[in-house]
Parts: C-alpha cells; structure tokens; sequence
C-alpha cells in the first residue's frame, strides 16, 4: 500500500487544534518562531491526522516518536512522510518505509555554486542539455529529499551531490547503486516525489481538506 495526499495551508492560526496534536509536534512547533512556518508545520499534522482517517477511525493524539536519525514514525500504523513547500503540505502512507517531497518551483535558475553543490557530475551534464533547467533541477533535488527521508530526517548527514538521480519515462527514477524505487509528478507550479523500498508509484495522489471543529 502506498498512496499520498496534499492539502492547502490556508486559513490556519497557531492555535487551532493544538488538542489534537501530537507531543511530537508541539514540541517542534514551540521551536518554530515565523508564523507562516510555524503554519506549514501544524497544517502537516493535521493533513497526517485527514490522511489515516482514509484507512479508518483514529486516536488522537497521534503516537508519533523518533528513530536514531530524527525520523518521525507512529508507535501503531502505517510508515509515513510528510512535507511542505509553498502554499502546500504532502504526506505519504505506505506499509513500507517511505519518504516523501514537495517542492514549489523557484521563480529563477539556481547559481553555478548551488548547482556544484547539490548536483552530480552526470546530473549537472543533464541540467546543461535541459529544455527547462528550473524544472529538472527542481525535480531532482526533490527525488532527493525524498529518498534521504525514506531511511533517515532528511538531507542533513547526506551530501546531495553523491546521491546521482537517473530520470526514466513516465514519473519514473533511480538512485545509482540503490534499489529504491522513486516516483515524481509535476502539478501546475509543484514537483511532488515519493521514494520507497517496494513501491513504483502512489495507489492514488488525493487532495484532502481539513475538518477542524
């Protein structure tokens, strides 16, 4: 199983619902101090919360611990991964370890040194050939973001440039020397990835709406 959800953050203070949310993220949201990220962060919960009701009833608050790394996990339920850029949140639901990325496209292309940074040698000779340079490296350094998240918190312990994306037809990509089976779509002005160690792609890609009462 593997299906993946979105929802706007709109419409959201930082204090709506604070009853439902995990110890897990209040503590992060105590440490958040701009309002808009501080949004982003309770508006990924509570899409959490929408997206497990789609296999059945919940328990709030939701059991939500961390793994050696400070990857979020459920003491009882699906493996998950949640992310937000923009105006949206995305979450994944697997019953696999997965990793989820969504990423709004930048409004210019990234400077030759962020390009050297994050992009590998084959990746950069992919970037240079580009019809839509904005695109793609949007779309590869979100493939990368997601497949660090499957295993670990994210980018930080990784260098982005080893981690070489090779890009297949349709939606479809590979980590060099990795079996993981990664997953991109592009929506309007988003690039949304999924990276799992079974899965080639989501069951379903739904956008929810919140019930906050």
């Amino acid at each position: 199983m593997l299906r993946a959800y979105f929802a706007r953050a709109q419409g959201l203070s930082q204090t709506d619902s604070l009853d439902k949310l995990s110890s897990y993220r209040r503590e992060r949201l105590s440490r958040i101090s701009r309002e808009r990220q501080r949004e982003l962060s309770l508006s990924a919960e509570l899409l959490l919360i929408e997206a497990l009701n789609t296999l059945g009833p919940v328990g709030l608050p939701l059991d939500i611990h961390t793994q050696a790394g400070g990857k979020p996990i459920l003491g009882q339920g699906p493996c998950f991964s949640l992310s937000h850029s923009g105006e949206l949140v995305f979450c994944a639901l697997s019953d696999e370890p997965v990793g989820a990325d969504v990423q709004k496209l930048p409004e210019g292309e990234p400077e030759p040194r962020l390009l050297e940074r994050c992009l590998s040698e084959s990746e950069r000779q992919m970037y240079l050939k580009s019809g839509n340079r904005l695109a793609l490296f949007t779309i590869l350094w979100s493939l990368k973001e997601s497949y660090a998240k499957m295993d670990g918190a994210g980018l930080g312990p990784l260098h982005p440039a080893q981690i070489a994306i090779e890009l297949f037809q349709p939606g479809r990509a590979a980590v060099t020397g990795s079996g993981a089976k990664l997953w991109y779509c592009v929506r309007g002005d988003y690039v949304f990835s999924i990276c799992s160690e079974k899965y080639e792609k989501p069951q379903r890609i739904s956008e929810l709406n919140y019930r906050i009462k």
